[in-house]
């Protein structure tokens, strides 16, 4: 192995194979060289050529919004040396240029009835070509008109929707309604996207582990066009600790005639629910409602009635209630009763 190993490395420093590659690296070394001679004499030339001129656009009416698309590049038609052409390139390949709306229409529009406008860019020429490097000469821009579609900017009262996910700790629950700072705010845009928006919805705010009241500040979910007023909402969220209540109250019923008795067996139900301490020797029977209806005895066949639950305090949750169906018995009512 060693012998063909050394029959190899003296492959390498063969004569032969080093004077080819000294011609080699001299071929390539002059080919390089001739290439820079004839990139600076290309450079050297005057030339007449367009080139991209990329803008983003500044300072618009505040009194309008726009609602047209405008050109991302103007085309300039220049007449410049190699040189100065390839600076321009080269400094400006990762920039876009300012163009200021309200300067370059010479203010006619803010304040203004005027919806659109065309500009044209031969009037600006003299605007660009002072962006441009010291050598360029600017001849032409492409387009020949810019057109400005605006529309005015109106205003209406919209409510607001909150997005709340709300989680609490154990043995705590939400002390009655979240109170928004206000329940309705001003949205500013153009009429066809006005049309179209009837709430303001907040971005979803998301708590967890709540034991205590908090107020907290959402932003409004932004829609592009449209601006809020304020932009902000501030809410707050009632926190305190529950107990769990029960309570018995009378079943009443619907629809029952003057000549009928309707026995219910039993005649109440028993209710659990969760209440916030301070809150908690408030409750009365008359806070419950919970109700059977006569028709449904007459129409059905059988001897239940489902029990409802017509209404209950906002400040309680997780309300149950037993038995929810009772069996009946129809009488006559004597008429001495």
């Amino acid at each position: 192995m060693k012998k063909i190993d050394l029959q190899k490395l003296k492959g390498y420093f063969n004569k032969e194979k080093i004077t080819s590659n000294k011609k080699l690296l001299v071929y390539l070394f002059f080919v390089g060289l001739s290439t820079i001679f004839w990139f600076l004499n290309a450079l050297s030339k005057e030339y007449t050529t367009s080139i991209n001129y990329p803008v983003y656009y500044m300072n618009f009416p505040k009194d309008k919004v726009l609602t047209n698309d405008l050109p991302e590049k103007l085309h300039l038609r220049v007449n410049a040396y190699g040189f100065d052409l390839f600076r321009y390139k080269f400094s400006t390949a990762f920039l876009s240029n300012p163009f200021d709306v309200n300067n370059y229409t010479n203010n006619r529009i803010e304040g203004s009835s005027q919806i659109t406008y065309n500009l044209l860019t031969s009037n600006i020429q003299g605007r660009i070509q002072q962006e441009l490097s010291t050598g360029i000469r600017l001849e032409t821009i492409s387009p020949d008109t810019i057109k400005f579609e605006f529309s005015p900017i109106l205003e209406k009262k919209i409510p607001v929707i909150l997005d709340l996910n709300l989680n609490f700790e154990q043995q705590f629950m939400q002390a009655g309604a979240v109170l928004p700072e206000f329940d309705s705010v001003l949205v500013n845009g153009p009429q066809s996207m006005l049309d179209s928006v009837h709430a303001a919805k907040t971005e979803q705010l998301k708590l967890s582990g709540l034991n205590k009241s908090v107020e907290k500040q959402i932003d409004f979910i932004k829609i592009e066009g449209l601006s809020y007023s304020p932009k902000k909402i501030k809410v707050s969220i009632p926190v305190e600790r529950f107990t769990e209540a029960n309570k018995n109250i009378p079943i009443k019923v619907d629809n029952l005639p003057d000549s009928v008795l309707l026995r219910l067996f039993p005649a109440d139900v028993k209710l659990s629910y969760f209440v916030g301490l301070n809150k908690y020797e408030n409750i009365t029977e008359d806070h419950f409602d919970a109700r059977v209806d006569y028709l449904d005895a007459v129409r059905g066949d059988g001897n239940k009635l489902k029990v409802e639950l017509k209404c209950n305090p906002d400040f309680v949750s997780n309300v149950r209630f037993y038995p929810q169906a009772v069996t009946f018995l129809i009488e006559k009512r004597n008429s001495m009763q």
